[in-house]
């Protein structure tokens, strides 16, 4: 037995790379950018805009909080997988998150009173390149101090787009569930219902949490097949069914629209927003990755404009990635991407988890790694 488990499906296994290093590929494409106006941008990089890294945060290929928490969310999904499983129950995907995020919080606060204990309880909190402030949305950060770890939803009314730059892991846990479920109805409702619930531990504001829960359901999609036009009809039937629905909805179909007749177009893109809240967010990753011609083209569309161009980057990297695999992500982003090999891994367990051994007496090994790896409780 070789650890960690490799996914044996290489199809599959490129689509969950693609989708997670595409989001961070995108995210750490637009990091430079973020704060700049299309303006600004162009004097800086030309008139194409930017097209290749640039120094963030003192390095090029430098992830943001949107990767951070990513990763955090991914932390999550498994480590209640683990606990459920151990403990013959069903995922508390709530529960796991609201703990996940709180020690997301404490690389922003670069806590060093963490205790060895608690470092050797979660792999992530052992790489040192996450504790570093990545301009954190000040919502999620709020929010996380005041739970400290409790599991309780947001009590602010923020639509931002830290609900939703996260949460892609959850969808890409949830894919091998939907290649298998015959009631797709109910599985698409679940996977809505659990995107909407973690993305509200921090965000109050329906939008803020409902763009989440679209985001997931097409991700999961997306991943096993689906083209994006048929993920996002689906996810809109589920998003319909929602109170206070109005204005994702209408962001998203703003997009779709835009994309069928004015497609690739930066005027277009800024006609949906700047992307610094949910929906907004959303529909420009929904815009720039319909009318894409590559993954590249897309990502460079989704960053060059004045707004917040790493979540907008993210989004669409994520989708573009689930689609095409990560062989149609540029190798010269790949290779300066920060924590490369630390996102390749948690994407491979994402897509092998369901082949992970870990009841019987003989499992001991790998229950051990996995359980040091991603904490139970």
């Amino acid at each position: 037995m070789s650890l960690p488990r490799i996914p044996s499906d290489s199809k599959l296994r490129s689509r969950f790379r693609g989708c997670l290093l595409g989001g961070a590929v995108g995210d750490a494409l637009g990091a430079p950018v973020e704060f700049l106006d299309l303006d600004e941008i162009v004097r800086a990089y030309g008139e194409q805009g930017i097209r290749d890294y640039a120094p963030a945060y003192g390095k090029l290929g430098a992830i943001t909080d949107d990767t951070q928490m990513t990763l955090f969310t991914a932390e999550a999904v498994l480590s209640a997988h683990l606990a459920a499983a151990l403990q013959s129950q069903e995922p508390d995907f709530f529960r796991a998150a609201a703990v996940s995020y709180s020690r997301w919080l404490m690389t922003q606060e670069n806590s060093r009173l963490i205790s060895s204990r608690t470092q050797k309880a979660s792999w992530l909190l052992q790489q040192k390149k996450l504790f570093s402030r990545r301009a954190p949305g000040t919502t999620c950060l709020s929010a996380l101090q005041a739970s400290r770890g409790r599991v309780t939803r947001a009590t602010n009314d923020s639509k931002g787009c830290g609900g939703v730059m996260r949460i892609a892991p959850l969808g890409m846990y949830f894919a091998h569930s939907i290649s298998r479920e015959r009631n797709r109805d109910r599985l698409v409702s679940n996977i809505f219902a659990t995107g909407r619930d973690l993305a509200a531990i921090t965000h109050g504001h329906p939008s803020g949490f409902l763009s989440a829960g679209v985001l997931a359901v097409v991700v999961s999609l997306m991943l096993v097949g689906g083209t994006l036009p048929d993920a996002l009809h689906t996810a809109k039937e589920e998003l319909r069914k929602h109170p206070s629905h109005k204005e994702t909805l209408a962001a998203i179909e703003k997009a779709e629209g835009l994309a069928k007749s004015r497609p690739r177009e930066r005027s277009a893109l800024r006609e949906l927003g700047k992307g610094f809240v949910a929906e907004e967010a959303l529909a420009m990753g929904i815009y720039s990755a319909l009318g894409a011609k590559n993954f590249e083209d897309g990502i460079i569309l989704a960053v060059n404009h004045s707004g917040d161009s790493d979540s907008t980057g993210s989004i669409t990297g994520n989708l573009l990635g689930a689609a095409a695999g990560v062989e149609a992500i540029p190798e010269r982003w790949l290779a300066h991407l920060e924590l490369r090999s630390t996102i390749e891994a948690i994407a491979d367990d994402l897509a092998a988890f369901p082949d992970w051994r870990l009841r019987s007496h003989g499992d001991a090994e790998e229950r051990a790694f996995y359980t040091t790896r991603y904490p139970v409780g």
